[in-house]
């Protein structure tokens, strides 16, 4: 049996990727060599995310009442914001880098962000939480027959050092029209 050909994924790609039932924008341009190395660019259309403790917890996994935990030790942390809502923040660089390999129609790279991102608790107006450079995201995907869609999943793994579970959902990407 003949070993399946990569296809063509170069050019502009535009579409979402999914988490706790939202959706975001996304923008990648892909470069696949003739050995199927992918590389390429992915610009994020929503950066900043805020949502209350429950969701931020819910959504990770863990168990009930682990929100009231959490704003109870971040009152305790902070007794001058006793009062103030707390809620949890993300922040990630626009644009990233990709990397990755394509065999036949299945895709899989390496999403790398340039700059810090940081994720956290605020309270007031501080905010605790972790700040990181070069924070990274898998995908893996499969083109579609007609080589105009490319649809799958995205993970980032587990960190125990920074109390962070695996999170995880799903994207599309839609090839766009080239100018001419």
């Amino acid at each position: 049996m003949a070993p399946e050909t990569n296809l063509n994924l170069n050019g502009r790609w535009a579409g979402e990727y999914r988490q706790m039932g939202r959706s975001a924008p996304i923008e990648a341009d892909l470069v696949v060599d003739a050995d199927g190395r992918l590389t390429g660019t992915m610009r994020d259309g929503q950066t900043d995310q805020e949502l209350s403790v429950f969701e931020a917890t819910a959504s990770a996994g863990l168990p009930p009442g682990s929100d009231e935990q959490i704003e109870a030790r971040l009152r305790a942390l902070l007794p001058e914001k006793v009062s103030g809502p707390i809620r949890f923040v993300t922040h990630l660089p626009s644009d990233s880098v990709l990397e990755g390999q394509v065999e036949g129609s299945s895709v899989a790279f390496v999403k790398r962000y340039r700059g810090a991102s940081y994720s956290g608790y605020k309270v007031g107006d501080a905010i605790v939480g972790g700040h990181s450079e070069n924070h990274s995201v898998q995908y893996r995907g499969r083109l579609s027959r007609d080589g105009h869609t490319l649809e799958g999943r995205w993970w980032i793994e587990t960190d125990p050092d920074q109390h962070i579970p695996r999170t995880e959902g799903s994207f599309t990407l839609q090839r766009q029209a080239t100018a001419t």
